[in-house]
């Protein structure tokens, strides 16, 4: 994935299904200049229910790798590359 060799995303520490979120969430900003939808990522990471991207999603910010813009749809950052 060339979009990880770029950033390098730090992995380390996370759950297979969290990673696969990161690197999922990283590859879509990089091709669409905006985060995924909770679907796109349910159905990228296949899960059934949006319930569970919101469990990875907050896992992921509470352990400081996605920062989660409020109020705003669409608006989750790599934290590592957050302004």
């Amino acid at each position: 994935m060339e979009t990880e060799q770029r950033h390098k995303l730090p992995l380390a520490g996370l759950t297979s299904r969290q990673a696969q979120a990161l690197k999922f969430i990283d590859q879509y900003q990089a091709e669409h200049d905006c985060s995924p939808s909770f679907d796109e990522l349910r159905e990228a990471l296949g899960l059934a229910a949006k319930s569970g991207v919101h469990r990875i999603i907050s896992q992921l910010v509470d352990r400081g790798r996605l920062v989660r813009m409020p109020n705003r749809a669409r608006s989750l950052q790599i934290a590592s590359r957050a302004a």
